[in-house]
C-alpha cells in the first residue's frame, strides 16, 4: 500500500486534482492490457507465491482494484475493457465467461489467448518488461492478495463506491472517471 501512496502523491504534486491527468500524461507510455493477460499474470504470481485461492471472484476483483489504482497513478486503464455493475460487484464479463468453469472453486490453471505474433493459442501475462505497470501490480497484489473473494467484493459493497452509485443508478457500466474518483480519493485518504 505504502507504494500506492507513493505513486499517486507523486502524480498528485504534479498535477494536482486536475480530472484531465490522462490528458496531462498523454506522453507517458502506458499500455492497456487484454484482461485475460492481466488476469493471468496475477495468476501466474499467486502460483509464484503460494496463494492457492485465487476463485473468479476473486481474479475479477484484483483486476478491479489493480485498475482502480492504474486509473488513480496513471490516469489510464490497465485493462481494455469496461466493468459491468453485476450483483456481486465490478466484473469483467470477457473474464466471466474465461473463467466461469470453475464457479466458486481455486482457478487451477491460467487462460490461453491468442498469442498476437503467432496467432496460436498461449497462456500470455503482461510483459515483465513493463515496469510501470508491475510497479502497481506489486502494489495491489501485496495489499490485496491476503483477501479472499468474498471480502473483497465486500469492499466494492461498501457505499459511495463506483459499483454502489452505478447499480443505484441502474447502469451496466461503470465509469472509468467514477473508478479513478474512488481510488483517488481512496489515496488521499490513506495519505
Amino acid at each position: 500500500m505504502h507504494h500506492l501512496k507513493k505513486r499517486w502523491w507523486q502524480i498528485h504534486r504534479r498535477y494536482g486534482d486536475s480530472t484531465d491527468i490522462g490528458d496531462a500524461m498523454a506522453d507517458a507510455p502506458v499500455y492497456v492490457y487484454k484482461p485475460v493477460w492481466v488476469a493471468n499474470t496475477f495468476l501466474f504470481r499467486a502460483g509464484e507465491d503460494g496463494v492457492s485461492d485465487v476463485t473468479p471472484l476473486k481474479i475479477q476483483k484484483l483486476v478491479y482494484n489493480l485498475q482502480g489504482w492504474h486509473l488513480a497513478t496513471t490516469g489510464f486503464p490497465a485493462v481494455g475493457e469496461q466493468f459491468e455493475a453485476w450483483p456481486k460487484g465490478p466484473v469483467l464479463s470477457s473474464l466471466y465467461h474465461t473463467f466461469k468453469k470453475y464457479r466458486w472453486n481455486r482457478i487451477s490453471e491460467l487462460a490461453e489467448d491468442i498469442e498476437p505474433a503467432t496467432g496460436e493459442p498461449k497462456a500470455l501475462i503482461v510483459a515483465p518488461s513493463d515496469e510501470q505497470f508491475y510497479s502497481i501490480f506489486n502494489a495491489v497484489w501485496n495489499r490485496y492478495r491476503g483477501y479472499d473473494g468474498i471480502q473483497l467484493s465486500a469492499l466494492t459493497h461498501a457505499p459511495g463506491t463506483p459499483w454502489t452509485l452505478a447499480r443505484e443508478r441502474g447502469d451496466q457500466y461503470i465509469p472509468d472517471q467514477e473508478i479513478r474518483r474512488h481510488f483517488v480519493e481512496l489515496g488521499q485518504r490513506a495519505g
